[in-house]
């Protein structure tokens, strides 16, 4: 009989506590879908930066490369190196850090140590700002009482150290390096005024 009793008894705790977590339970929902939201076209085309001209250089500091497009056709991948400190743009002169932005092909001219030598036209607007913005919040160095100015004559121009080319390393004080064949072959290509936009 006691049995009978204490049977009963798990019984209804047993049943009681299956409905308890039932009802702790949410019910089961069908999944709703998230609506994804659709990417946004560029209201500026890949190729505004290049004002229309017929050759454009594209420098991708990360990819190590250089290639030319004639209107949008890729012509021609180089590979490049860089200023020693590559990583991020350049902020101040001596600071070993290549450019980046849109900038122009300013003058050309044959070189004694690195074959051909491309000046570009940095420093641009967006330079000058980083520049003032970095001065005052002083990230830009004292150097005997005084700091050192924005920098200049970086260009795009070829190797007296080919086998550091080869070997992908860095070296430059914040130019672009390509090797000495295919320094040549991008100056008789390219025009002065060709728009170069280098990307991080």
């Amino acid at each position: 009989m006691l049995r009978k009793v204490v049977a009963s008894v798990v019984g209804v705790v047993v049943v009681s506590m299956l409905a308890a977590c039932a009802l702790l339970t949410p019910p089961k929902r069908e999944p709703v879908p998230v609506p994804t939201p659709s990417p946004s076209p560029s209201a500026t085309p890949a190729f505004a930066w290049t004002r229309g001209s017929e050759y454009a250089i594209v420098v991708r500091k990360e990819e190590r490369t250089l290639t030319v497009y004639r209107r949008t056709e890729q012509v021609a991948v180089y590979p490049i190196v860089l200023g020693i400190a590559s990583y991020g743009p350049k902020v101040y002169q001596g600071d070993l850090r290549t450019p980046e932005g849109v900038y122009r092909i300013s003058s050309k001219r044959p070189h004694a140590r690195w074959s051909r030598f491309m000046l570009l036209s940095y420093p641009n607007d967006d330079d000058r700002s980083r520049y003032a913005m970095a001065l005052s919040e002083g990230r830009v160095p004292i150097i005997d009482g005084r700091a050192p100015g924005i920098g200049s004559a970086v260009g795009i121009h070829g190797t007296d150290r080919e086998d550091s080319n080869v070997r992908g390393d860095d070296w430059t004080f914040g130019c672009v390096s390509l090797l000495n064949q295919h320094v040549a072959e991008l100056y008789d290509m390219v025009p002065i005024g060709t728009p170069v936009l280098i990307l991080k």
